[in-house]
């Protein structure tokens, strides 16, 4: 499983990600372009990924720890992000009241 899986799906690990496993500053490199890129997308699935490479950072113990520690309080932001996105795409549930 790799970075832009289905919303909801399990964290993936270094090894499910291509070259993460030999080259773990791949997983920094990557998400600081999709970070990059998210303020003109502000797309739900981008919100994912970069939620799943955080997952995949926050868990390498090859990453010095001050970054792990940052990566792990970032997740639940993104993935707040990523829902959020999915909503405001999707609109209210019907039947909502205004």
């Amino acid at each position: 499983m790799g970075p832009s899986s289905a919303p909801g799906a399990g964290a993936p690990s270094a090894a499910d990600v291509p070259c993460y496993d030999t080259y773990p500053d791949l997983a920094l490199a990557a998400v600081l372009q999709l970070l990059s890129r998210f303020p003109a997308r502000r797309s739900p699935a981008l919100a994912h990924t970069i939620a799943c490479h955080f997952q995949v950072i926050a868990a390498d113990p090859r990453v010095p720890e001050s970054l792990r520690a940052c990566a792990d309080r970032l997740i639940a932001d993104w993935q707040a992000y990523a829902l959020l996105g999915e909503f405001v795409e999707e609109g209210p549930p019907s039947g909502a009241l205004h």
